[in-house]
């Protein structure tokens, strides 16, 4: 190369692989699964050379021999410490610049390595890779980091998954300037193109029979993509990255983890129960949805995906304000958005500009917005647009599903309903989501009575092919309006919110939470001819002209828009998710541990054998979360301030708490015996 650094690929192989025993070596189309990869390694001109590091375990002289024989450099070293083997490489070669490739992935292409490479030398950081969050199949991950900053990770690797793994210290280090690459579209994050399986194997030859028609290669990434898509060959079903979230199940204990000093929250606790009915101003930040005596109480600050509470303790937070920080704690620049506004006034006497601007821009950006009103929570919002439906319509009756805020018109068809008038209970109707027929069979129930349906388009299910757009026939069928509540969905799940993911606009939607990043800021949004009707139907009140939560929503849109928050967001809530499956069903708990929702947004639950709710395994397995340094509720919250060093702190977390429920499980023990505190009882249940 002409660049003065020293770029070696280093291809860890091996054949003691308990998932797949003898891979590296398995036949593809009468060559080596290494060799496959060899040779398409040799098309990347970013590199000086390669070498090839394995064991050395008497299994894996096979794999010599082969080097050997075709005058291939190889070094051989410790069986489990990975990450010693790459520095003898970066030794032996010389190397400036380390290619990390792993012989499992002979499907790689030289032009994916080579931008890459590229990218790191062209950025001038200490580690880049492309798998946070993955734009190329897994299979095609590259790893790039300088011989210094591999010394460094031998030095420090704490846990065994370090020198299993190679890169996780690298990873988690705060120190080290690091380079997320994205590769251009298309993006394929949950294709699985490297061989652990013999599923996985399967798919390999079957795209190398198709490749091998196009002579001897190396093939690029739009060649192989081809030769994929010809082959029909059904790709393998396991999860990315199992591996390691095996190793750190590997590392964990059963044992208790030790109860946290939570006195100072306690003496807060105190004080608040004599001046504030329930502790908190909201339910579910309050100490009855978390287990009294394991759980903090009070938090005292927060930045990123940090909180830390009165007594000191530090926690990665999944839970994020119940939602509205989607880009962690404090984001620095919609802080320095929403001051800078502030110096200039910030509650005026007539309307502002900045209303004005962000009205026209949640105008572009939402499918169904005509025009905006805007509100500072939630309930402000769902209330308003019920309101100008049944003005709108002339009608009462409301049909609802999902949860839509504390407001009489909602509430009251809860559990919660005390204090709302028995006139306004019968005016709302709830209806079971993913069932339209049932839709269709209330409303005509109560012929030309109701205004409006309105529901969260998505939550933790994901709806069905035209289940939306059947729910909007059917409302329309029936001369009644269709709302989205997007305070949830809209901005976490994407701009414009789930309306623009499935297609289907309906005529109101309203927004909150993340469009402020916890600046308190709501929105409805609709059809022109439905939203005049502010105009006479009421809704006002002092704070919603609030220029500052309007300011820290444009620079939140300016950062969606333009950056990488959604990808990190998909990056980290995919490991959490799949990592958490991987453990539960290592240790027999898969059956248990239930979990489904969005990478960006999620909910688990444990279940007993008749397939009912588990409180009590819920509470332990919390309480083993919470006492290692993670706050969390029912829900991944995930927020793009999640880096490799939380997520990391999550994961391992999660592995001890799964296993101490495990032993439980396994000691025929009631989890409810091992939980230092009541178990906590929900306010109610709404989806």
């Amino acid at each position: 190369m002409s660049n003065q650094q020293r770029v070696i690929a280093v291809i860890q192989a091996r054949m003691s692989s308990s998932r797949l025993p003898g891979k590296s070596m398995k036949d593809v189309g009468g060559i080596p699964m290494l060799g496959r990869l060899i040779n398409q390694v040799r098309g990347a001109h970013s590199l000086d050379g390669f070498i090839i590091a394995t064991s050395t375990g008497p299994e894996d002289d096979e794999i010599e021999n082969y080097c050997n024989f075709n005058d291939l450099l190889v070094v051989r070293g410790s069986r489990d410490n990975v990450l010693s083997r790459y520095v003898l490489a970066a030794e032996v070669t010389d190397a400036d610049v380390i290619v990390r490739l792993t012989g499992d992935c002979p499907l790689h292409s030289p032009d994916t390595i080579d931008e890459v490479v590229n990218a790191y030398l062209g950025a001038g950081v200490d580690y880049a890779c492309n798998t946070n969050p993955y734009t190329r199949p897994d299979g095609q991950d590259v790893e790039v980091f300088s011989r210094q900053v591999l010394r460094q990770a031998l030095e420090n690797a704490e846990f065994e998954s370090d020198r299993e793994h190679v890169t996780p210290w690298i990873r988690r280090s705060s120190e080290l300037r690091r380079l997320d690459f994205f590769h251009a579209p298309p993006h394929l994050r949950s294709a699985r193109w490297s061989v652990d399986h013999p599923d996985d194997l399967e798919f390999v030859r079957s795209v190398w029979s198709v490749l091998d028609h196009g002579g001897p290669g190396p093939f690029d990434f739009e060649e192989i993509m081809s030769a994929v898509k010809e082959s029909n060959a059904p790709q393998g079903k396991s999860i990315i990255n199992e591996g390691f979230y095996l190793s750190l199940l590997n590392e964990a204990t059963a044992e208790a983890a030790a109860p946290l000093d939570l006195d100072e929250s306690f003496r807060w606790l105190e004080r608040s129960d004599q001046v504030i009915p329930g502790g908190a101003q909201t339910y579910s930040k309050s100490w009855r949805h978390h287990i009294r005596g394991v759980t903090p109480i009070f938090l005292r600050s927060g930045k990123g995906a940090m909180v830390k509470d009165v007594d000191g303790n530090e926690y990665v937070d999944l839970i994020q304000g119940l939602l509205p920080n989607i880009l962690g704690y404090a984001d620095d620049d919609v802080n320095e958005a929403a001051a800078k506004q502030a110096q200039s006034g910030h509650s005026f006497s007539l309307a502002h500009p900045i209303e004005v601007e962000l009205a026209e821009r949640l105008c572009r950006i939402i499918p169904c917005a005509d025009m905006v009103r805007f509100g500072k929570n939630g309930s402000d919002a769902t209330a308003g647009a019920v309101r100008i439906a049944r003005a709108y319509t002339g009608r009462e009756h409301v049909a609802v599903c999902g949860y839509h805020g504390w407001q009489d018109w909602f509430i009251g068809t809860t559990s919660r309903n005390a204090g709302v008038p028995k006139g306004v209970q019968e005016l709302a109707h709830t209806f079971p989501y993913g069932d339209a027929q049932a839709l269709d069979a209330l409303l005509s129930s109560r012929k030309d009575q109701f205004a409006a349906v309105i529901m969260e388009p998505v939550n933790f299910n994901w709806p069905e092919a035209s289940y939306l757009e059947s729910i909007k026939q059917i409302a329309h069928k029936h001369g009644a309006l269709l709302i989205f509540d997007e305070i949830c969905s809209g901005f976490h799940f994407g701009l414009g919110g789930a309306q623009k993911i499935f297609g289907v606009t309906p005529d109101l939607a309203t927004f909150g939470k993340a469009m402020g990043n916890g600046w308190p800021i709501s929105c409805v949004v609709g059809r022109r001819d439905v939203m005049k009707v502010f105009e006479d139907a009421f809704m006002s009140f002092t704070f919603a002209g609030d220029v500052s939560a309007m300011a820290a929503s444009m620079k939140v849109l300016d950062i969606l828009e333009s950056g990488d928050a959604y990808a990190r967001m998909t990056a980290a809530g995919t490991k959490l998710f799949d990592g958490a499956k991987v453990m539960a069903d290592r240790l027999g708990l898969g059956e248990r541990f239930q979990i489904k929702g969005h990478p960006h947004w999620s909910t688990f639950s444990f279940v007993d054998e008749n397939g009912k709710d588990d409180a009590a395994a819920r509470a332990l397995w919390l309480q083993e979360l919470t006492r290692r340094g993670v706050l969390v509720l029912t829900t991944f919250n995930i927020s793009s301030a999640l880096d490799e060093n939380t997520v990391t702190k999550v994961l391992s977390g999660f592995a001890h708490a799964f296993k101490r429920v495990a032993l439980a499980q396994e000691q025929g023990i009631s989890p409810a015996e091992w939980v230092d505190g009541p178990l906590p009882i929900p306010a109610f249940r709404a989806r």
